[in-house]
């Protein structure tokens, strides 16, 4: 996913996110109710947020890894051609 995409999705499911969580907080219901229905929400919007982290972070190293691979061939081809 690009870094605008993962933005974007990012900042969609925190607003969705704060909207539920407002609404909740004054809609009619009993309290307990309420508070476990909010609590409920933030626990899976945590784990929606730690999935979005691990999967850029594991973006970041499968590119730094691609880079890294690449780097040896280029230099093995420059000292080949300069020889």
């Amino acid at each position: 996913m690009s870094k605008s995409g993962s933005k974007i999705l990012l900042a969609t499911a925190l607003g969705l996110a704060i909207g539920v969580g407002i609404g909740l907080l004054l809609a009619p219901a009993k309290g307990s109710k309420t508070r476990k229905k909010l609590k409920k929400m933030i626990l899976n919007a945590t784990d929606i947020l730690k999935n979005e982290i691990s999967d850029t972070i594991s973006n970041v190293q499968s590119a730094f890894s691609d880079e890294k691979e690449e780097s040896p061939m280029e230099k093995t081809s420059v000292k080949e051609e300069t020889i």
